[in-house]
């Protein structure tokens, strides 16, 4: 019997209800998304790149030094496109992922209506709610980082592989967007070469030769993208590969640690295990339920995600928790709900639904309290980077560049204070664990760690690159100084500290004068160690020297040659004695 003239049927206003929930449910996630806004260190390197790229200097860190240091090319373009037209990189990099966070939900809402569309099933999109309602995605919708374009990227260019009717523009628009996908990040690979094999695993028919055709408009842009890509890398930076490949060991498997890097998550997001042990548990009652094209829909989605996991935990995941494995979680939710859709009565479809989705917005409180301790080298980088710390690195940062500007000053800055880096506009800059130099990222590993700080320079190969300056990680204000007469530490009034590695008098001349810069002036260094030699044995005045001499004789001209010249006064006179 049809329904009354002027009312709803039943399933209609149910499809409305849901669709008032979602939007309502979206803009919840969106505000707390703006709300926690907040930018990692390692966001403010694309940030430099950026700025340099829009100020002409080169897609560079350092100008005229070509290394690839960021992974996230196409982000760093939208960033310097921001910086070109006059607004905020840093702005750009805090809020321009809430944009693509939007785009996924829409996306993910969109295709629930087409899949709802297609099989004549109600509209149930838990896909889009689970991403609505997950902690971690309204943690990685900001941050700095390309989290979300590559997340909403992947997914729409794979869902787009799904569509129904897969005209040519359909597969066209999906191999654009796994084109940018991996434009945006190099292991976007991992799902290009999924969107291509979806073809074989179809929604609907497809004869051999359709489904060839469709791979190949899917592959030929992403094909363009690598075919251009690497040997414009090749022409630019010499390299393949971004410093990241090679400081993280990409190469060197570290399976166990990216267990504990899944194992962390999963933690966390205690629902997901059950919902897909219960999965298999019913496999049978919900395969019957499901049409042919929602279980291959199902098995694609959750194939591409396993095998991009895998990929993650080979790789031993990363220091921030959870990031690496988000781009994932949106084909497990879209697998869920292709099985869960079908299930019958409803009302056990939207129970088995709403406890899910009562699991996703309560994750267990791994990293509890205010607390931004590590759990096996994982960390909850939000709480590491709160506004007051920003602001504290800018500080340093600013005062840094203020009493350096103009001087010739190589500068280099221990893990944890790329932000320093980008406030204090030093013009040449080194991240001690490689992320911007390739003879640090390409050093030997000694032994497994923290993923992504494991190498580090020596003092040969501070000699080398002719460093001055290593500025230390304490965040102000600093405490006293344990030691004012060392003559290898200078202090920024309270604010920052570096070691001296190698004193220049066109560095440090000009701070001489500075009040709020504190340093043990040359002449004075070279009078204290005159004295500690003419009192210590011989082979304690010879390393006394020597340390001199790699601090400041080698490179100070004559200015430098008149000093040793009386300090080697010094040792001569105690190999006299000594001979005598």
């Amino acid at each position: 019997m049809n329904a009354p003239t002027g009312t709803k049927s039943a399933p209609h206003a149910i499809d409305s209800a849901i669709t008032w929930g979602i939007a309502a449910v979206a803009v919840f996630a969106l505000l707390r998304a703006v709300r926690l806004a907040w930018l990692c260190d390692d966001s403010f390197i694309s940030i430099r790149y950026a700025e340099n790229f829009a100020d002409g200097l080169g897609l560079v860190y350092n100008a005229g030094e070509y290394v690839e240091g960021y992974t996230n090319f196409l982000w760093t373009l939208m960033l310097a496109g921001a910086a070109a037209i006059g607004a905020s990189p840093v702005i750009a990099a805090r809020y321009l992922g809430v944009l693509f966070y939007a785009a996924l939900a829409w996306v993910l809402v969109a295709q629930s209506k087409r899949f709802a569309g297609a099989s004549a099933a109600p509209f149930f999109p838990i896909a889009a709610a689970l991403v609505l309602v997950s902690d971690d995605f309204h943690v990685w919708a900001t941050g700095g980082l390309e989290t979300m374009l590559f997340t909403y990227l992947a997914t729409h260019g794979l869902l787009l592989t799904r569509s129904s009717g897969y005209r040519p523009p359909r597969p066209a628009l999906a191999g654009l967007l796994l084109a940018a996908l991996v434009a945006t990040r190099p292991d976007g690979l991992l799902f290009a070469a999924a969107g291509g094999l979806s073809y074989w695993i179809p929604a609907a028919q497809l004869s051999v030769r359709e489904r060839r055709q469709h791979a190949l408009w899917t592959a030929l842009p992403v094909a363009a993208v690598v075919a251009v890509g690497i040997p414009m890398k090749l022409a630019y930076y010499g390299e393949i590969f971004p410093t990241a490949f090679y400081s993280k060991s990409v190469l060197r498997p570290y399976a166990s640690q990216g267990l504990t890097y899944l194992g962390l998550y999963l933690v966390k997001s205690w629902y997901l295990p059950l919902v897909l042990a219960g999965l298999f548990v019913f496999r049978r009652r919900v395969a019957a339920a499901a049409s042919g094209a929602a279980r291959r829909d199902a098995i694609f989605f959750a194939g591409a995600a396993a095998v991009f996991a895998a990929y993650v935990v080979e790789v031993g995941g990363d220091f921030m928790f959870a990031r690496r494995l988000l781009p994932a979680t949106p084909l497990v939710f879209l697998a869920i709900e292709r099985w869960l859709a079908p299930v019958e009565p409803r009302r056990l479809r939207f129970g088995v639904a709403a406890a899910v989705l009562v699991g996703a917005a309560l994750p267990a409180p791994l990293y509890g309290g205010d607390s931004v301790r590590g759990i096996s080298g994982v960390f909850d980088e939000r709480r590491a980077y709160p506004p007051e710390t920003i602001a504290g690195r800018a500080r340093q940062g600013a005062a840094v560049r203020d009493a350096l500007a103009g001087t010739p000053v190589r500068a280099a800055f221990e893990g944890g204070m790329c932000v320093f880096g980008y406030y204090s506009e030093l013009p040449y800059l080194v991240e001690v664990t490689g992320l911007t130099q390739y003879s640090l990222a390409k050093r030997p590993l000694a032994e497994r760690g923290r993923i992504g700080h494991e190498k580090a320079p020596d003092a040969e190969w501070f000699a080398e690159n002719r460093i001055h300056l290593l500025f230390k990680r304490d965040l102000p204000p600093l405490k006293p100084s344990q030691n004012p007469a060392a003559i290898d530490e200078i202090r920024f009034d309270d604010l920052a500290r570096a070691q001296i590695l190698h004193y220049e008098d066109a560095v440090m001349d000009p701070l001489r004068d500075r009040p709020d810069v504190h340093f043990v002036p040359i002449e004075v260094a070279i009078l204290r160690a005159a004295e500690q030699m003419v009192q210590a044995p011989l082979p304690a005045a010879e390393r006394i020297y020597d340390q001199l001499d790699r601090y400041y004789f080698r490179t100070a001209g004559a200015r430098g040659e008149d000093a040793a010249r009386t300090l080697r006064a010094i040792l001569h006179r105690k190999r006299v004695q000594r001979r005598r």
